[in-house]
């Protein structure tokens, strides 16, 4: 009889000492699942944020090209649109000449 509730008493204990184990073993597994699932969310992050990075140097370049164009494309507007050259443009193509003081004529605004 005795011998019979120790053997009860060590299988109940071993049952308890399963699922004490168990219950440790699945601590353990969520910890490293949510252990992973950070190491995977922070190399994620990390990732698009040096795309980024690439991408904001990429823009920077085709905008510091983009401003030296318009650079030169202002230069050549103040160029092309001198009176100098207009008066020129004018008198090669077109035979025109400034109008001396006494050609011009004054329109009273009344």
């Amino acid at each position: 009889m005795v011998v019979e509730n120790r053997i009860k008493k060590n299988k109940s204990a071993e049952n308890k000492d399963k699922k004490t184990g168990e219950k440790k073993f699945l601590k353990w597994l969520i910890i490293l699942f949510v252990f992973l699932f950070e190491l995977f969310f922070y190399t994620g992050a990390r990732v698009a944020c040096t795309g980024a990075e690439y991408r904001i140097t990429e823009a920077k370049k085709i905008q510091k090209k983009l401003k030296a164009y318009r650079a030169e494309l202002m230069l050549e507007k103040a160029r092309l649109s001198s009176p100098v050259r207009i008066i020129k443009i004018a008198g090669k193509r077109f035979g025109l000449v400034m109008p001396s003081h006494d050609c011009i004529v004054y329109i009273n605004g009344k």
